[in-house]
């Protein structure tokens, strides 16, 4: 009877354990790749951020890794870039290589290289958005709440290179809007209802609201919901939250 009564403590015991280190595990390395049919999909948290094709589930974990070390050591969002080098553009942190926008990643998809890295930053943003966002209050809400139909615009090319209120020069390559007042680094999800495509900006600069518009987003975020022929577009704004750091200890 004592035998059992110690084996049964020892298996306890050493199940809490695994348990914890399993969490631990979870923790530290947010970002995972799933077999499913003929997709191998990289995850971060709860979000699927791209659906590589199967046989390139090594690439897909490669990726996945590079993701969960620059995760280990710690990154703002303002790291997080899509840059061009030898013809394709990639999604890096910092200086660091995540991934690049490869067509053959893309499957059946049409996108070139520059919208699929922007695909991939976007759902980044939702990601991070997930597991690290701060608590919604007072200050994040938007035309009277956090979620809310309204109406938008977008600026583009004539704004390259200059600052953003938040000291940021833009980029082609932003996804990122201008809001009367929410605090900078706030991650927003916009969707459109004609098309049900989506996109996660970032706040980085101020607009003030005219004509019932909320917000003005980048081309690239444009691009991405499909609104770029359109100079004002209906949708739904849903307020994500702001995101000071990323992972590290």
């Amino acid at each position: 009877m004592r035998y059992n009564l110690i084996k049964r403590f020892l298996y306890v015991f050493l199940s809490a354990i695994l348990v914890l280190s399993a969490g631990s595990a979870v923790r530290a390395e947010p970002s995972g790749v799933t077999m499913n049919g003929a997709f191998a999909e990289w995850r971060i948290g709860g979000v699927i951020v791209w659906k590589f094709p199967a046989k390139y589930s090594i690439e897909a974990t490669t990726v996945s890794n590079r993701f969960n070390n620059a995760y280990s050591k710690g990154f703002s969002l303002t790291e997080l870039n899509v840059s061009k080098a030898d013809n394709y553009w990639s999604l890096r942190i910092g200086e660091n290589l995540i991934v690049r926008a490869l067509p053959r990643y893309g499957g059946n998809s049409a996108m070139n290289s520059h919208l699929l890295g922007l695909t991939i930053l976007s759902r980044v943003y939702e990601a991070v958005g997930q597991l690290h966002a701060h608590k919604l209050t007072q200050s994040y809400k938007i035309g009277g709440g956090f979620e809310v139909s309204s109406s938008i615009s977008w600026y583009g090319g004539k704004m390259i290179g200059r600052k953003f209120a938040n000291g940021e020069r833009f980029t082609e390559s932003h996804l990122s809007a201008a809001a009367k007042n929410l605090p900078f680094g706030t991650l927003v999800k916009i969707t459109s209802p004609v098309n049900g495509k989506s996109v996660v900006v970032r706040i980085t600069d101020r607009f003030m609201e005219h004509k019932n518009r909320l917000l003005d987003i980048s081309q690239a975020a444009a691009e991405l919901l499909g609104i770029k022929n359109m100079g004002v577009a209906k949708v739904m704004v849903s307020v994500i939250g702001r995101v000071d750091k990323v992972g590290g200890r």
